[in-house]
């Protein structure tokens, strides 16, 4: 079987040695566990609902949590490494100032056994927040009148972590579209964005296929390492 941790973030292998009942002919109540490749002194009784079965899905879900683990310095899980925004969320001069960074990993976890687009919608927002959170100085209008001013990105954040449909998530998406600068979009990704579904025919056609491309082609379109420098010495100002 599959033991699930504690945390709920990693599945073990692991064999039943042992049953617990409230009766000898009882329903069972807990189950005792070897992990694989661990002595004995760590044998461990579990509930029911922690022994997963090890079926393909779920050896997928496993590899996937383990790859998650191993990547977390910055709680990124390992499925958004190839995100441009990965490379440059840590960089100085980041448009989102002194706010902290999303907790990425908690936010893009979902439980054992969940469909495949469960697990794509949860890292579909982790990766919109983890764009924004690598805009550079200059890409949005952070000024008390901007158009992206800090109450109102944090509300944006907000609305993000915690939404729990397709349409609101494409919103979110199309809002920070529209509040990018030109400037900082390469104009060749631009052409390919340009044919995309405008906003109205994509919220009435939404799918999480749709959503998954307009965040793909956001993240390819940023100028990540174009910072302005005006918007620097204005940043820096207003600190002091």
């Amino acid at each position: 079987m599959l033991v699930e941790s504690k945390s709920g973030k990693l599945l073990w292998d692991a064999t039943v040695i042992d049953v617990a009942r409230e009766k000898e002919d009882g329903p069972v109540t807990g189950y005792k566990v070897r992990y694989q490749g661990w002595s004995s002194r760590y044998d461990e009784w579990v509930e029911s609902n922690r022994l997963v079965e090890p079926s393909e899905n779920n050896r997928q879900v496993q590899e996937e949590m383990l790859e998650d683990a191993a990547s977390l310095r910055d709680g990124i899980p390992h499925s958004l490494k190839n995100m441009e925004a990965k490379v440059h969320v840590r960089a100085t001069n980041r448009a989102r100032g002194d706010a902290p960074l999303p907790d990425f990993a908690s936010i893009a976890h979902v439980g054992v056994g969940a469909s495949t687009s469960v697990r794509t919608f949860a890292l579909m927002k982790a990766a919109v927040l983890l764009i924004e959170a690598a805009l550079p100085i200059g890409a949005v209008d952070t000024t008390s009148n901007g158009a992206w001013k800090p109450a109102v990105a944090k509300q944006w954040r907000l609305t993000v972590e915690r939404t729990d449909g397709p349409a609101k998530l494409l919103r979110c998406v199309v809002l920070l579209e529209d509040v990018i600068t030109e400037e900082w979009l390469k104009q060749d990704v631009g052409h390919l964005r340009a044919c995309l579904p405008n906003r109205w025919k994509a919220l009435s056609e939404i799918s999480v296929a749709s959503i998954a491309m307009r965040i793909i082609l956001l993240d390819r379109g940023i100028l990540y390492g174009q910072v302005d420098k005006v918007c620097i010495v204005g940043y820096l100002a207003n600190l002091l």
